[in-house]
């Protein structure tokens, strides 16, 4: 039986605009500051910011 605690996964971000993909918190990715929603996270090949998990 594993511990469930020391399993790792990798969590990714893909742009839903593009299909880029990388894992979350990667360099790879670029922020964008927004007034109310504060900072986002921004697709560096086509500059959207809608992204969903993996």
């Amino acid at each position: 039986m594993g511990d469930e605690s020391m399993r790792q996964t990798t969590t990714r971000v893909a742009c839903r605009n593009c299909g880029f993909e990388a894992p979350t918190g990667s360099d790879e990715w670029e922020t964008a500051a927004h007034p109310s929603h504060g900072t986002l996270t921004r697709c560096p090949d086509c500059g959207s910011t809608n992204t969903t998990g993996r």
